[in-house]
């Protein structure tokens, strides 16, 4: 019997938000060459039932946070492995990468798809961090990587960053996430001044920062803001209340239709800020990706991720500036002829999405280590 490849994460599956989506996407593309097995905790609509695809489910306490989560499925993953006997296991996430290095004598080769790693995550956490401690996380990491058959990058920004950390050029892989699936919705955005933002509370999404923008317009507005299930909206509630612009924000929590909530605004914005994992490009900026997919002007941080996604589609302003953040959202709403000029430009970077490049280099990295058979 041939030995299975292997998908692992720490994310429910199925699920929703676009880390999942990432995720099904791998596992329908490892469909398409000859089936395999996902390692991943089950979700509330799960397991996986495609074709081809074993979903081995992993036993978690109920109401873990998302940093217990993904140590309890590392800590399960070792036994696993060695049950499964895999040729390939491909990684999202540098600490779940380490049960499949540790059996590389036994043939197992290891694709890592880093994401945003610890110490990224950790530097955006908690800046003060005592220098020692993120010092030996980082060298941890760098020899994780630098071990493994292929490193996936999601831009070429996050490559170039994973080429300073040592990893060699030819065992890295861009591949670029594609757009949300989109169901039919209208192409004409409002004519009301909604503005839409899909994010959540991590330290470099800009939520903040947007709220502080809009204290500062003159003009109608109302802002909704997507964020993902698990995740509570009082931080964003507060800060509200606290600018006086109850009744002009909504937050809305887990919602199962986020492009109909794309499609009907005027405007998305994508207010990341410059962290250590935005500018490393392990942040994929998911605003830009919804506007792109729904046909919506955006309004971006200038940030290379950003840029490497949304290219000439976005009207840009200085990242972590609230006063050019509100100067590009006057301009963008108090113009419809703008407006047009911007949905126009992300109809040309949207058909740079069309092709399945991203999805044949996937494939080519999986026939290179084996996979392809």
């Amino acid at each position: 019997m041939q030995a299975p490849n292997v998908i692992v994460t720490d994310l429910p599956l199925p699920g929703p938000g676009l880390d999942a989506a990432r995720v099904l996407h791998r596992v329908s593309l490892l469909a398409r060459r000859r089936g395999g097995v996902v390692v991943a905790p089950v979700g509330a609509d799960g397991p996986i039932t495609t074709p081809g695809i074993r979903h081995h489910g992993l036993d978690l306490a109920p109401g873990l946070s998302a940093e217990r989560r993904a140590d309890s499925v590392a800590e399960q993953l070792g036994p696993v492995l060695d049950d499964l006997r895999p040729s390939i296991v491909h990684a999202l996430g540098v600490p779940l990468s380490v049960p499949a290095l540790l059996r590389a004598r036994s043939g197992v080769r290891t694709v890592i798809e880093p994401g945003v790693t610890p110490s990224q995550l950790l530097r955006d956490l908690q800046p003060d961090t005592p220098a020692a401690r993120l010092a030996d996380l980082v060298e941890l990491e760098e020899k994780t990587l630098a071990r493994a058959d292929a490193v996936i990058a999601r831009s070429a920004v996050e490559a170039a960053t994973l080429v300073k950390r040592g990893v060699p050029t030819d065992r890295i892989w861009t591949v670029r996430d594609g757009l949300p699936v989109r169901p039919e919705v209208e192409d004409e955005p409002s004519d009301l001044p909604q503005l839409v933002m899909v994010g959540d509370l991590a330290p470099w999404s800009g939520w903040d920062l947007l709220l502080t923008a809009l204290a500062r317009i003159k003009l109608p507005w109302r802002l909704t803001i997507l964020m993902p299930s698990e995740t509570s909206g009082a931080p964003i509630t507060s800060r509200t209340r606290a600018l006086r612009l109850e009744g002009r924000v909504r937050v809305v929590v887990d919602e199962p239709d986020v492009a109909v909530r794309v499609a009907g605004g005027q405007l998305v914005v994508c207010p990341v800020l410059p962290t250590r994992a935005v500018l490393a490009g392990s942040v994929v900026p998911g605003s830009a990706l919804w506007a792109l997919a729904c046909r919506r002007p955006l309004v971006a941080a200038d940030l290379p991720v950003v840029r490497a996604y949304a290219g000439p589609a976005a009207r840009y302003f200085e990242a972590g500036s609230a006063g050019a953040l509100a100067t590009a959202l006057r301009a963008v709403l108090g113009d419809p002829d703008l407006r047009r000029e911007l949905t126009a430009s992300g109809d040309e970077v949207r058909r740079t999405f069309a092709g399945d490049e991203a999805d044949r280099t996937l494939l080519d990295v999986w026939d290179q280590l084996g996979v392809g058979g």
